[in-house]
């Protein structure tokens, strides 16, 4: 083998070993992002059962002072009172920024789609819910 080819040889083998290790971080960072799904439509559905007590389980201490479940309940109802009864989930839509993860889940009811950001901190608890546009 000449020396460029050698050379060449070891830019690749240098190149490869940057770009593996930062391809498993993107890998883990987006496992680790819809990992977040299941739990954010699990809320939902725990709303739409009205169970307002266990939806708040995994919110954080700022969340559980800001929306009680008596205040969550109030909320859902007057969501059923404007969109008309809950009938169903659609898809979702992951973003990660500032190290919180917002999943929106398109949630479908007689009268119209509204999605449901959920949105977790670092340590996976709710710190966040609001409604936007369907994903």
């Amino acid at each position: 083998m000449t020396t460029d080819g050698r050379r060449t040889s070891a830019l690749i083998g240098l190149a490869l070993a940057l770009l593996v290790p930062m391809a498993a971080a993107a890998a883990g960072a987006q496992a680790a992002k819809g990992s977040l799904v299941p739990k954010a439509v699990a809320f939902v559905r725990t709303l739409a059962q009205g169970d307002f007590q266990a939806a708040e389980a995994d919110f954080t201490a700022q969340m559980k002072e800001a929306l009680q479940p008596s205040k969550l309940g109030e909320v859902w109802q007057r969501l059923i009172s404007q969109a008309g009864p809950f009938e169903d989930i659609g898809d979702s839509k992951t973003v990660v920024q500032n190290g919180y993860t917002t999943v929106v889940v398109r949630t479908d009811f007689k009268s119209r789609a509204l999605g449901l950001a959920v949105t977790f901190d670092s340590a996976r608890r709710i710190a966040g819910v609001h409604f936007v546009p369907p994903p």
